[in-house]
């Protein structure tokens, strides 16, 4: 009767330690993924700053007789890695009138001089104005959001009829306080109104806000 025969393989130390080198650089290298995945997606974002912009543009309608119909797209656009959010806002249509003549207006300070020689224009009326206190504001709505995640945008449109005849020109002025998504501490702000009956917003606290005001010549 035949006897079988078996062959045991014993590695040498050498190939023992080859074996634990390549066992603890997987592992290793399975740590380091974990630790890369863990720091790119929790840990840098939370050290990192809010980066947006806040674009305002009109987009010119149809006319319909002395009417002019214009379309205010009021925008967020987030060029950061963290999601940002507005937690109150505010935004105002003047329709603007011109004086009767030119006049000469100089503006000087350390930094800067300008003049101008054209027919003044000045704000006449409110034509829309509104306020708003969203989820990141103290008291403000917890159903509204507008956020805009990481690298992404968002907007709301505004359609107005303007007559042409009274104001040839408009001033959109906007207030917004921002801040990285989800907002917290709440920003404490509250909604007034200035002297010509529009909303505005008023803060103790000027580290969130972002004003911007621009003027539209309406096309005839």
């Amino acid at each position: 009767m035949s006897r079988e025969l078996r062959v045991h393989s014993v590695p040498t130390r050498a190939e023992h330690w080859r074996t634990v080198i390549e066992i603890a650089a997987i592992m290793a290298a399975g740590v380091w993924a974990i630790y890369t995945f863990v720091y790119e997606q929790r840990i840098k974002p939370l050290s990192e700053h809010a980066s947006f912009t806040t674009p305002t543009t009109v987009e010119q309608g149809p006319r319909l007789g002395g009417i002019v119909f214009l379309t205010i797209h009021k925008g967020l656009q987030n060029t950061g890695n963290v999601p940002v959010a507005i937690a109150a806002e505010t935004l105002t249509v003047y329709g603007e009138r011109l004086r009767d003549r030119r006049s000469v207006r100089r503006r000087t300070t350390p930094l800067a001089a300008e003049v101008y020689d054209d027919v003044p224009r000045r704000p006449a009326d409110v034509l829309y104005s509104f306020a708003r206190l969203r989820n990141g504001a103290i008291g403000g709505s917890p159903m509204s959001n507008f956020m805009a995640p990481a690298h992404a945008s968002t907007e709301e449109d505004t359609l107005l009829a303007v007559p042409l005849h009274l104001f040839p020109v408009v001033l959109i002025s906007r207030k917004d306080y921002i801040a990285r998504f989800p907002i917290g501490p709440k920003i404490g702000v509250k909604i007034v109104r200035d002297e010509q009956g529009a909303y505005d917003l008023q803060s103790v606290d000027a580290s969130g806000e972002y004003d911007s005001a621009a003027e539209y010549a309406i096309r005839p």
